[in-house]
């Protein structure tokens, strides 16, 4: 009775812990760039380094990829979320400290977020696989409240700390101190399910990772939809107040990207899991985020709301999917880490291009209208990219109707009495 009380509550567990890592993971990064002028200001690092302060992140979410996968086999996944979270949380409150902890803070921030990312698809095949469109969702909606959460209240803080730039951003460093608890909290019930399931302790399927079905063509959609979004995340402020917006406003313009979001990010991977193909549904986010890009590049100011928030729910929605194509595609639960390394850690470390290269071209004097209409490019390339992963894999988890892969799996897995989903 116990057992089966533990097998029940261990969903459940996951499912805190994924909520957690989704809440942890962007306000570090949101919550910098609505402060980023203020931050060049108090620390004295000058357009380059404000330009550099914004894409360290970025660049460590690729360099600290490989880490991800015997990290987990060493650590397990969840042992492993626990001590990044409180890697990522000591990082947040060091870094008000000076120029020096600043950026090395950046680093260890990056870094954390970087594997906590690449870790929480092993964190929902393991645990919350039979629903993994639905759970992918909720982390992704998590993601885009975080993200919403560091670009509104950055500047309110900034009034609240007295103009700090500094004390503003470490304070963000306390929401992620409860999540480190809570990942502890947890981590019993989710090392005793781990320990429950042998068979997904060694990979199944021989040969690399790299040569595994869809590998580069997830990477290639992973890698476009990050490139805009922390481009815009990085710049989107600084932008609207070239155009005119007050500090306050482009700070809330960016949060506003993220709050429109949120639905899309909570439906989409729950309703492309539904269908057999999901490459109608990329074709559909891909063609929001050109028609979002080419508005906020040419239209009025007054209409960039509204085009933000188509942004938003397009951005949201391709990362949501992103997701949801790593925990569907990876040849099988013991080796989603290390296929969502690869994906995740060459995707980012293409991303990285999009805030530097956007950073340093303005600097060069070029104007911000056709660096933002260039975006339209790559969003074109995520639809190209998308299209073949969002087909069935021929035994990936989307490649059947639902009822004979849940058949299979009691087959292949026991009794119906000991599935580990709610």
């Amino acid at each position: 009775m116990a057992d089966r009380r533990a097998a029940l509550g261990a969903p459940f567990a996951a499912g805190a812990l994924v909520v957690g890592i989704g809440l942890s993971v962007r306000s570090p990064i949101t919550s910098v760039a609505a402060l980023l002028p203020e931050l060049e200001r108090d620390f004295e690092l000058g357009a380059s380094g404000a330009a550099w302060l914004s894409t360290i992140p970025v660049l460590l979410f690729g360099l600290a990829a490989p880490i991800a996968p015997p990290l987990a086999r060493r650590l397990g996944a969840d042992r492993a979320a626990a001590v990044l979270l409180s890697a990522l949380a000591l990082a947040m409150l060091l870094r008000p400290l000076g120029t020096v902890p600043l950026l090395l803070g950046t680093v260890v921030v990056g870094a954390s977020i970087s594997l906590l990312g690449i870790l929480t698809p092993q964190l929902v095949r393991t645990h919350l696989d039979r629903r993994h469109g639905l759970w992918s969702g909720v982390y992704t909606a998590a993601f885009g409240a975080s993200a919403a959460l560091g670009a509104s209240l950055a500047v309110p803080m900034l009034s609240f700390t007295g103009d700090s730039a500094a004390i503003a951003v470490g304070l963000w460093g306390l929401p992620v101190v409860a999540a480190a608890v809570l990942a502890w909290a947890v981590l019993p019930r989710l090392s005793g399910a781990a320990a429950r399931l042998p068979e997904r302790s060694t990979p199944r399927g021989p040969g690399s990772i790299l040569r595994a079905p869809r590998m580069w063509s997830v990477t290639g959609f992973f890698a476009a939809q990050a490139l805009i979004y922390f481009a815009l995340t990085a710049w989107l402020p600084t932008i609207a107040v070239d155009r005119g917006l007050a500090p306050s406003q482009a700070g809330l313009l960016l949060a506003w990207m993220s709050v429109a979001g949120i639905p899309a990010a909570l439906l989409a991977p729950t309703i492309a899991a539904g269908f057999r193909t999901q490459s109608g549904v990329i074709a559909v986010v891909s063609a929001c985020s050109v028609l979002g890009i080419l508005g906020l590049a040419f239209a009025p100011i007054a209409l960039a709301p509204a085009f933000v928030a188509v942004l938003g729910i397009a951005q949201s929605a391709a990362f949501g999917l992103a997701v949801g194509l790593i925990v569907a595609r990876a040849p099988d639960a013991a080796r989603t880490s290390a296929f969502s390394a690869v994906a995740q850690g060459a995707g980012y470390a293409v991303a990285a291009l999009g805030p530097l290269t956007l950073g340093l071209l303005s600097s060069a004097g070029v104007p911000w209208t056709p660096l933002i209409a260039g975006l339209s490019l790559v969003a074109g390339a995520q639809l190209a990219f998308g299209l073949a992963p969002g087909r069935p894999a021929p035994r990936g988890p989307l490649a059947s109707p639902r009822v004979p892969r849940r058949a299979n799996r009691r087959s292949t897995a026991g009794p119906a009495t000991t599935r580990r989903s709610p």
